[in-house]
């Protein structure tokens, strides 16, 4: 990991809560937006809420990575190994997954990935098996919440303080503090039928198996989730969408056809009803949301191009500096902002 991962926060640097949106392989738009705020002064993150893709992004900054660190682990994976068909022939090995592992891909890759960055952390104590107990543990302390949702059971997943409303196939019921961070991220990304779900919960009620697919289902963008009367800091939120600039109202277009089209059909559908559920809350709280335009790209376009990924870094990059430009106050759902020392220090 290079030293951006492993550096310290700046001394006297502001801190912030996150919260990342879903959005697939886009999420690498983030690592511009977090170096941006970086710049603003925002070196401390304390707690951290993502779905999908920013789940991931939550789960790295909450094991130390900063920015640069971020950038660095994205530039060095090769992101065609996640759509791991598992046959030589694509549509065959699609074709052969979506009946034994409900999914195209097999998602393997995926788990390697998010494993590998637990591992690679410069942060004593993070490892790829490293549990929600662990995490609270660390110094200094941050508060990781991961978005999934159970379709078998028709509801959101807040990992971990969810995980106790299942059991493990030994009739056990879960316990939040042990169970895996890297399960909880995996269980966030998987796109409905693209990876597999993650089906090995079995809820302590019905006692029937419960199918854990990408929070962005049902909460796509959990800003909200750290909102209290009295802030001690400001909760920023970064959110992807497929417009062409900031305006979250411009709209981009995308061809659907040719072989692949159930899957570019599922996506727009998943895309648009993930782009509809938040809509009106972002309205409300437009101060203290920070729109990144992702053009064009597909959500499962894992074969992106050098150019393409330098466009969705510098659109979070731009986005976020042009954003923290304005002097935005974060007003939360209960009308408050965070102390007036801390805003007066932005």
């Amino acid at each position: 990991m290079s030293d951006g991962a492993g550096s310290a926060p700046a001394a006297g640097g502001l801190t912030a809560d996150g919260v990342f949106s879903g959005g697939g392989i886009k999420g690498l738009a983030f690592a511009g937006g977090l170096a941006a705020a970086e710049e603003a002064g925002y070196s401390h993150w304390h707690e951290l809420a993502g779905t999908s893709a920013g789940a991931i992004t939550a789960m790295a900054l909450a094991v130390g990575y900063d920015a640069r660190g971020i950038k660095d682990a994205l530039d060095a994976f090769d992101f065609k190994r996640i759509a791991d068909y598992g046959f030589p022939i694509s549509l065959i090995g699609a074709a052969r997954n979506l009946i034994f592992h409900e999914s195209v891909v097999e998602g393997d890759e995926l788990t390697a990935f998010i494993r590998g960055l637990l591992d690679e952390s410069h942060i004593e104590g993070v490892h790829a098996d490293m549990t929600f107990g662990e995490l609270s543990s660390l110094e200094p302390k941050r508060t990781l919440v991961v978005i999934g949702a159970d379709i078998a059971h028709s509801r959101t997943v807040e990992f971990p303080p969810d995980v106790s409303l299942y059991e493990d196939e030994q009739g056990r019921v879960l316990s939040p503090e042990e169970f895996p961070v890297y399960k909880a991220v995996r269980a966030s990304a998987s796109f409905p039928y693209f990876f597999p779900p993650v089906g090995d919960l079995v809820d302590a009620s019905t006692k029937k198996r419960g199918v854990i697919v990408d929070g962005g289902v049902s909460s796509p963008f959990p800003l909200f989730i750290f909102d209290k009367p009295q802030p001690k800091h400001p909760t920023w939120g970064f959110h992807l969408h497929s417009g062409v600039n900031a305006s979250e109202s411009e709209a981009s277009y995308r061809e659907i056809g040719g072989l692949d089209w159930p899957v570019e059909m599922l996506e727009a559908i998943l895309t648009t009803a993930m782009n509809a559920l938040d809509k009106f809350e972002l309205r409300r709280f437009a101060s203290r949301v920070i729109p990144i335009p992702t053009g064009r790209v597909a959500t499962l376009n894992f074969n992106l191009s050098a150019d393409e990924k330098a466009y969705l870094y510098d659109s979070g990059y731009k986005a976020t500096k042009a954003f923290f430009a304005a002097q935005p106050v974060p007003e939360n759902s209960y009308g408050e902002t965070p102390a007036a020392d801390v805003v007066a220090r932005r």
